[in-house]
């Protein structure tokens, strides 16, 4: 008999870090559980459905007869819109939680390609799965993704404002071609990111985070963005960046943590911009199984 419950837990994530659209993501110490159970009683929360269809997606993709008689369940309190890859994490939980009922038959690779499919992306999926700092590269039916050892001390700092920014509605904005130019800098500065993490060189994340794809387009409905950026890296940040399609700002420190938060919300309030902050860290561990009964 298969098990009556399942309960994993996920981290969020903090996809793009600037140049690394849809292919860089780190994985934050902020986490989410999900829950799938027989005979419980349905939960009408977005991210419980998310979980729900990945993990019949899973039973579908084993070819094993449909999920029947559990529900998903979802605790955490990761913001949905704010990009901290709420939907990844859904959906990561949903098929780990899935595997696990149906005896394994996938390993988490295999994983992380279904719900990248899910997603539509994997720069949430991979860290979401793997923990760390990924860089995830998708060529239609193949996925690869490759963590990068991350520096001790690096912490992060979140301004999370009380504007949601669903991923659907800000990639519209985002232009549907870039001059050779803005791709060359965009790519370097992708391959400078990955090294300077890997290599422990705080002095170059702020060239290293800038970007010309995704965020002049996003500042349009998020205007005190770069403000804020200023007041982070004043009081002491090596960077700051929109966190996947945003509303959140991360900045990465490795001291001061309480001051540049003070300083984002000052920033942020000076521009009539409702937020609260969360100090986190990077965290190397991803998904997993917490519970089986």
């Amino acid at each position: 008999m298969p098990p009556s419950s399942v309960t994993v837990r996920v981290p969020a994530t903090s996809a793009n870090l600037g140049p690394g659209f849809d292919c860089l993501g780190l994985a934050l110490d902020i986490w989410a559980t999900i829950t799938l159970s027989r005979d419980a009683p349905k939960v009408d929360h977005a991210l419980a459905r998310m979980a729900d269809i990945a993990a019949r997606a899973l039973f579908a993709a084993a070819e094993l007869e449909p999920l029947s008689g559990y529900e998903a369940a979802y605790e955490g309190s990761i913001p949905i819109a704010r990009g901290l890859g709420a939907s990844a994490v859904a959906r990561a939980g949903g098929v780990l939680a899935a595997n696990a009922l149906a005896g394994d038959p996938f390993d988490r690779e295999h994983l992380l390609f279904l719900a990248a499919e899910l997603e539509g992306h994997a720069d949430n999926v991979a860290p979401a799965l793997f923990g760390g700092f990924q860089v995830a590269v998708r060529d239609r039916s193949r996925l690869t993704h490759l963590g990068v050892p991350l520096p001790e001390g690096l912490k992060a700092v979140l301004l999370v404002p009380e504007l949601r920014m669903p991923t659907q509605k800000s990639r519209k904005l985002l232009p549907q071609s870039l001059t050779r130019e803005d791709a060359v800098q965009n790519t370097a500065r992708a391959a400078l990111l990955v090294a300077a993490l890997g290599q422990g060189r705080f002095d170059l994340l702020d060239e290293a985070t800038k970007d010309r794809l995704h965020q002049p387009a996003r500042a349009k409905l998020f205007p005190a963005m770069y403000g804020i950026f200023d007041a982070a890296k004043s009081a002491g940040a090596h960077c700051a960046y929109l966190s996947g399609g945003g509303s959140t700002i991360c900045a990465l420190c490795s001291d001061n943590e309480q001051g540049i938060a003070d300083a984002m919300l000052e920033a942020a309030r000076s521009r009539d911009v409702a937020a609260e902050t969360l100090i986190t860290a990077p965290t190397e561990r991803g998904a997993e199984i917490v519970e089986i009964s």
